[in-house]
């Protein structure tokens, strides 16, 4: 959630970020360590798309990709572990939800799994009781930024459209 304060912050201030918790009714110091109830991320995103005019699914494809960047300055032995976005993807699920889980018993991570695509594409199938594809299409994107690799997501199946959950197809950008 820090990460979310932060890209806000430096985007458009401290002011708005002060008067999205209060449009959200949320207070509070965010930390990397805390663990927050599940409308609290749907709630700053709903009060930040008023607040500033913008499609929720646009504020968190936005906010994903500052959120992986933010990610790969906080735990850079991770991010440095991969050479490429393909790598990376693939330990979402093994190594970096199952430290989430480690550290909150409680939380819910998304869960994702994948398919390889005979073009070369990567196949993310994505499921979360939150229906956070956006913000995860974002964080896939801001990987695609870490790895200097091109990144494009396309939205194939949405939860958010009746789906049992989200496919988003990934292609890279190599050379």
């Amino acid at each position: 959630m820090n990460l979310v304060e932060e890209a806000v912050v430096l985007q458009h201030g401290d002011a708005v970020w002060d008067r999205i918790l209060v449009d959200a009714d949320l207070d509070g110091v965010w930390t990397s360590l805390g663990n927050y109830p599940d409308d609290a991320l749907p709630r700053l995103v709903g009060a930040g798309s008023e607040l500033l005019g913008v499609a929720e699914a646009d504020l968190c494809v936005e906010l994903g990709r500052h959120a992986t960047q933010g990610l790969s300055q906080r735990y850079p032995g991770h991010f440095a572990a991969h050479d490429d976005v393909r790598s990376f993807l693939l330990t979402l699920d093994d190594l970096v939800h199952a430290e989430v889980v480690r550290l909150h018993p409680d939380a819910q991570p998304p869960r994702f799994w994948f398919d390889d695509g005979e073009d070369g594409s990567l196949l993310v199938h994505y499921r979360s009781h939150r229906s956070l594809c956006a913000l995860a299409e974002g964080m896939i994107e801001g990987a695609g930024v870490v790895y200097d690799e091109p990144t494009a997501v396309h939205h194939e199946a949405c939860q958010l459209h009746d789906a049992p959950h989200c496919s988003l197809r990934v292609t890279f950008e190599t050379g």
